[in-house]
């Protein structure tokens, strides 16, 4: 018998800091390759979380323990999470320093500039998942770690675009960053990331109108925070030299396409239906797939346990829990990326699930316009509705 009164204790408690550990990854690779003079340890962090991460997720598989409700209130206040959270913030701008240290000063090779380049992209966005994870946080300290976890990336507006529109309006037509069955990641991204920084610049233009003052106010966090990316690259590319902007550039955008790739997953095709008063259901947790592979779930801070952070927002990521009643993703989001990103099969491997999630009624899904009737055609397969006659 399980003995209920016995305190609980979270069995990922010590490994939640490998979040931030792996942002040295790129730093690693470098200082394997000074040493052996062997080009292929600069690509370690891609071959790390795409080449190897997808197996050993397999060998873990999953956890669908939830803490006690007892619980919550006591990981909720336990410092070492938030720390372990916080901690990744000098982690990432050393690999970022490194980076470019690296380019500026080695003999230019263009496998060389490439691999540094995807390694600093794919540790942005650690560094972008962590100021997700923290810009949830009400309390300044949290904000701040938030607003340099994401101006590393170029992505200072997300804490308000993500918090204030995506969470507003999210799996809905409304929101940019929630996709359309049929729609690729590459057509997704064309007005997911513009869509983005365009709300929450609107978000901020309209609160600080309130309040008589302009949309240039440096009270904006969006202005704010892309004056502060502009200043770090700047300063990078006085001190390094002109080589170094390529790199600054490309690893942001890729980092921005990984949240986007996030994005992608997270909705896929689900949409809340409207009230009679025309305003949208709250959102439940069937209106995000989850994923409790227990490896990228440690990685992402439970990023994966997404129906519970979008139905309590300010939750920290060591209290998020499964709902069996949400649709679950086959892998986890580093195998999903890879996914993703090759339309064909995204499209075979999702589709089915989604028509499945929806019952077979695909008015209940969210999709793509032009692909509404090849879709219907495939996939409309509503269970009949059993009529009761009248004696």
């Amino acid at each position: 018998m399980t003995d209920t009164t016995a305190p609980y204790k979270d069995t990922k408690r010590y490994w939640w800091p490998l979040a931030t550990i792996l942002a040295l990854l790129p730093v690693f690779g470098i200082a394997l390759y000074k040493q052996t003079g062997v080009p292929l340890w600069l690509w370690l962090t891609p071959i790390f979380f795409y080449g190897i991460v997808p197996f050993i997720e397999v060998a873990f598989g999953e956890d669908e323990s939830n803490p006690p409700r007892e619980a919550i209130p006591g990981l909720r206040d336990d410092k070492f999470y938030r720390w372990s959270a916080f901690s990744g913030l000098p982690l990432v701008y050393t690999s970022w320093v490194v980076g470019a240290w690296f380019i500026a000063t080695e003999p230019f090779t263009l496998n060389a500039y490439i691999a540094t380049t995807v390694a600093a992209g794919l540790t942005g966005a650690g560094s972008l998942n962590a100021g997700h994870e923290v810009g949830h946080r009400r309390d300044k300290v949290s904000i701040n770690f938030a607003r340099f976890f994401l101006c590393l990336c170029g992505m200072g507006h997300f804490r308000i675009e993500h918090n204030l529109g995506h969470h507003v309006q999210v799996a809905t037509p409304e929101d940019s960053a929630t996709a359309m069955m049929g729609e690729n990641f590459f057509e997704f991204t064309l007005h997911e990331l513009p869509g983005g920084y365009k709300r929450a610049w609107n978000i901020e233009k309209t609160r600080l109108s309130r309040k008589g003052k302009s949309a240039f106010s440096f009270e904006n966090e969006v202005f704010t925070n892309t004056l502060i990316t502009l200043g770090m690259y700047g300063a990078m590319t006085a001190f390094f030299g002109l080589i170094i902007v390529p790199y600054l550039l490309l690893a942001a955008l890729l980092s921005n396409l990984m949240l986007s790739s996030a994005n992608y997953i997270e909705h896929y095709g689900l949409q809340r239906s409207k009230r009679e008063d025309g305003k949208y259901e709250r959102v439940q947790p069937h209106h995000s797939w989850n994923a409790n592979h227990v490896v990228s779930n440690v990685m992402l801070f439970h990023l994966q346990r997404h129906s519970d952070h979008h139905a309590h927002a300010e939750r920290p990521y060591q209290c998020l829990r499964h709902f069996d009643t949400a649709p679950q993703l086959p892998a986890g989001y580093f195998t999903m990326y890879l996914a993703a990103w090759i339309p064909p099969i995204w499209f075979k491997v999702m589709d089915p699930l989604v028509a499945e999630q929806m019952g077979g009624d695909m008015n209940k899904a969210y999709i793509k316009p032009s692909k509404r009737e090849a879709i219907f055609a495939k996939f409309h397969k509503p269970e009949p509705t059993v009529a009761v006659a009248a004696e």
